[in-house]
């Protein structure tokens, strides 16, 4: 429904996508719906990526259970225990301003950071065609971007530093604005994209022009058009 950017022809391009740039953020505030109820809970395996990932392996395994009973827990704590204090209509209001924000917070600032204009938004095209191995460092950063500094770190708990998150994922989020610049030097260094945005705004207004463009097919058209065929 979302994101795709479909060559203009695909039968998987349907006509809300024409729309998506203004209907994309209200969609968004139902994610958590997804993310609770997410069947995948059940055998942690991400369903896109089982070309690519082992998920079949003992570590994975063995954290099925431990995520069953956080969830359990979650779900009582937020979603059952309201209706023990206030009426159903008061419960499910509660329930859907907290769901929301939640939506809206994490896929929002998700969403930023993978969809904007001029991203990567599949590294592994070359490797289907050519069978060529894909330089994971380049694909973690050319598929996402940052945005602000220090102050957007401390709001968003470091999910401004996108690319930092993907190439140091175990690093504490409290270090990225101190090596975004040196991760920016060395990317320059060796010709790899790096999208940086000073402000949240700027990166909002490329996702707004990515969704709009995608949907429309601008992109293909572009592309189709230099080839003497548009």
């Amino acid at each position: 429904m979302l994101f795709n950017d479909y060559p203009l022809g695909d039968p998987r391009r349907k006509w809300h996508h024409k729309f998506q740039a203004f209907f994309f953020l209200p969609v968004l505030s139902f994610y958590w719906l997804s993310s609770v109820f997410n069947p995948q809970l059940f055998d942690l395996e991400q369903r896109g990526t089982r070309e690519t990932m082992n998920w079949n392996n003992p570590y994975v395994k063995s954290r099925i259970a431990i995520g069953l009973i956080l969830r359990a827990i979650y779900v009582s704590m937020n979603i059952v225990s309201p209706f023990f204090y206030h009426s159903a209509g008061t419960a499910i209001y509660h329930i859907w301003i907290m769901s929301t924000a939640e939506s809206l917070v994490l896929s929002g600032l998700f969403s930023l950071s993978h969809n904007f204009e001029g991203a990567d938004r599949d590294p592994t095209t070359q490797y289907r065609k050519t069978k060529e191995q894909v330089d994971w460092f380049k694909a973690q950063v050319e598929t996402s971007s940052t945005y602000g500094s220090f102050i957007a770190g401390y709001l968003t708990g470091g999910l401004n530093f996108q690319i930092e998150h993907h190439l140091f994922p175990r690093m504490s989020s409290s270090w990225y604005p101190y090596i975004a610049p040196k991760v920016r030097e060395i990317c320059a260094k060796h010709g790899v994209k790096y999208a940086w945005y000073p402000w949240i705004h700027q990166n909002l207004i490329a996702t707004f022009i990515y969704m709009h463009r995608s949907g429309n097919g601008f992109h293909h058209f572009e592309f189709e058009a230099l080839k003497g065929k548009a």
